[in-house]
């Protein structure tokens, strides 16, 4: 017997639809829950239709604009990223900042964690996302990670730590140049807390750590992307957000014990899943990496990684989280991961 249950409702919706003569149309709503979590998902395959009208096409005017007008006053370009950002104090970080090629690191001004650094990624101002190429990634990747075993030296009450990252204004970012940030905390924060207390109350009743279970699950299904190194990738049966993806280490939970190739493998996969976004006609995206250190209290945890697409970016964009996302904490599938998966699998 399966210890993972891959749960779907299905129930019919029926109406007489304007658009076919008022004729009797019958859609049937597929909910779909986390198979760790329990988190709900809905899909309607007719919503594929409606896909332009959520989404809309990335207007290109808008986005040069937008590129030029915001690289004037960006303090992330240049060398102004020398004069328009903090220093960390010489107790915790002797050089201020933290440089790995392009990639430099430093204070957040306003921190929402008791260590919550600013990673800018690259010299330049804005990437296609074709252009988010292995190197970049893994030279911000890298400081993180340096900064996260420095903090680690220093601090044991930081156990745990999401590495992040919000590309563009729908994503929620506030500045156009890319960018990282991480959070170092005593505590982990609201979802992190129910993935590593899921992840432990599983291993304890049956004694495998979930994730592992759940790839020796999907490894010959339509939801399985490929493996790189000591990462799996696969599309969530139940996706937290829009195209997601997820990246799970095979051993490790803590990020600061990742080798230099396990992370140059994840900054791989993070570039082919967003190349794969600009060929479904996306800009813009969120990602988070969840990682407990050992201590944490927290048992059968592994690192992962979490990667979605956000609106497009045209004149009265509207936003892709709305009532059913942010008050029922439901989110809407528009490509099925059955679907997604292979069309991935390709670019891997």
């Amino acid at each position: 017997m399966n210890k993972i249950l891959f749960q779907r409702i299905e129930s019919e919706a029926r109406f007489h639809n304007p658009l076919r003569d008022f004729s009797e149309d019958r859609h049937m709503i597929e909910i779909r829950k986390d198979p760790l979590l329990g988190d709900t998902s809905v899909y309607n395959p007719y919503l594929k239709d409606k896909a332009k009208a959520f989404f809309g096409e990335n207007d290109p005017e808008l986005v040069r604009r937008l590129i030029e007008e915001s690289e004037k006053t960006c303090f992330f370009c240049g060398e102004k990223v020398e004069k328009g950002t903090p220093r960390y104090i010489v107790d915790l970080l002797p050089e201020g900042r933290l440089m790995v090629g392009e990639a430099v690191l430093f204070p957040n001004l306003f921190s929402l964690g008791m260590h919550h650094p600013i990673i800018r990624l690259c010299r330049d101002h804005f990437l296609k996302l074709s252009e988010f190429d292995p190197a970049r990634l893994a030279d911000g990747l890298i400081a993180a990670q340096r900064f996260l075993q420095i903090v680690h030296e220093k601090d044991a009450s930081a156990l745990f730590a999401a590495v992040t990252a919000n590309y563009l204004f729908p994503a929620g970012a506030s500045l156009v140049h890319p960018h990282l940030q991480m959070l170092l905390t005593p505590a982990p924060y609201a979802y992190h807390a129910r993935l590593l207390a899921a992840q432990d109350a599983y291993f304890t009743e049956n004694g495998s750590p979930y994730f592992t279970d759940l790839i020796r699950e999907e490894l010959a299904g339509p939801r399985y992307v490929a493996g790189k190194g000591r990462w799996h990738w696969t599309a969530p049966f139940s996706p937290l957000g829009n195209n997601e993806f997820t990246a799970v280490h095979e051993t490790e939970s803590d990020f600061g014990r990742l080798t230099a190739t396990d992370i140059s493998d994840l900054a791989y996969g993070i570039s082919r899943v967003l190349a794969f976004y600009e060929t479904l006609g996306h800009l813009s995206f969120n990602y988070a990496v969840y990682s407990s250190r050992e201590g944490s209290g927290f048992e059968g945890s592994r690192c992962l990684l979490k990667i979605i697409s956000r609106q497009n970016l045209y004149t009265n964009y509207r936003n892709d989280d709305y009532f059913l996302q942010k008050l029922l904490q439901t989110e809407l599938i528009i490509n099925p991961p059955e679907e997604l998966a292979p069309r991935l699998r390709e670019c891997f």
